[in-house]
């Protein structure tokens, strides 16, 4: 017949002698047998299954010596294979949770490390994407300049001033992951003022700012490929009637960014063209990710870049 616990003292001995157990068990597999062993599943199951039989072996020898310890009159323990089965299962469901906690552990800390590497990454890729920015931006820069001593204009020192306050932001400022908009509006500003000077007629650039952007901050450089794009492919120093409209405004949590240009009736399509507008793409996808939408039309006589971040 089945063997019951008689005395308090008989429970609480063989009881804790089974938690005891369990114990052994579980924490061996958590802190040594799965780091261990469990990159090999074979040896892993192996060596778990027989330090299983080991110590249920070693408490099955226990329970009958605490039965011949404990001895009372009428009482049995069950059979050895009875008793060797219900503990090996009682044990084995302490390796299986065991087994399944370290997995839970081991998951969250690959995807962990997994987070940290990406990123890592990111600012990787952020800052030879910045450091793409700074030659392009000079060589354009250096190719006014050139072009307004050259034609021996009278504001080619005032545009190495501008020049001057252009590289400060672009070299200092910009080595941050996020500027004042205030301190974006003025290069912007100060970039055309520096187109402006390279033509004899007053071009027709529009730059509209909306309210409420004193507190706004963003990822630096992020809108001068486009408006670079939009006076080179306007052609609005050569061509009388080429423009070129910006509109900058804040609403409620989304800061709207729209640029239209003229497309001279030789114009090449330029959507999405050039290193500076796939440079911005590949930043907007590492900074903002999903919190930001993009859209460029562009036909034979318009080309326009509409652009929303949330800020």
């Amino acid at each position: 017949m089945i063997y019951f616990f008689s005395t308090a003292l008989k429970a609480f001995v063989i009881g804790g002698y089974n938690v005891l157990c369990l114990g052994l068990i579980y924490y061996a597999v958590v802190y040594y047998f799965f780091p261990k062993y469990y990159h090999q599943k074979n040896k892993y199951f192996l060596i778990s299954f027989g330090y299983i039989v080991l110590i249920t072996t070693i408490v099955v020898a226990g329970e009958y010596l605490s039965f011949e310890f404990f001895h009372e009159e009428g009482k049995e323990l069950p059979p050895v294979a009875f008793l060797f089965m219900r503990l090996f299962m009682q044990f084995y469901l302490a390796f299986f949770a065991a087994t399944s906690v370290s997995l839970m552990e081991q998951t969250t800390q690959l995807k962990e490390n997994e987070k940290l590497l990406n990123e890592e990454k990111l600012k990787t890729e952020l800052k030879l994407l910045k450091a793409q920015i700074n030659p392009h931006f000079i060589f354009n820069a250096l190719n006014n300049i050139y072009s307004l001593t050259y034609m021996q204009k009278q504001n080619a020192p005032e545009s190495v001033l501008k020049l001057s306050e252009m590289l400060r932001y672009v070299f200092y400022d910009c080595n941050k992951d996020k500027v004042k908009l205030l301190q974006e509006i003025k290069y912007i500003e100060n970039f055309m003022a520096f187109q402006q000077m390279k033509s004899e007629h007053v071009q027709n650039i529009q730059f509209n700012m909306g309210a409420n952007i004193d507190s706004i901050e963003v990822a630096p450089m992020l809108f001068i490929p486009f408006i670079e794009n939009a006076f080179k492919y306007s052609k609005i120093e050569e061509v009388e009637d080429a423009y070129v409209h910006i509109d900058i405004k804040h609403v409620h949590n989304e800061l709207f960014f729209s640029i239209e240009n003229s497309v001279p009736v030789t114009g090449k399509s330029i959507a999405g063209s050039g290193l500076g507008i796939k440079n911005v793409k590949h930043r907007l996808d590492i900074i903002y990710q999903d919190q930001y939408h993009l859209q460029i039309n562009n036909n034979d006589q318009e080309y326009k870049v509409e652009l929303v971040l949330e800020v």
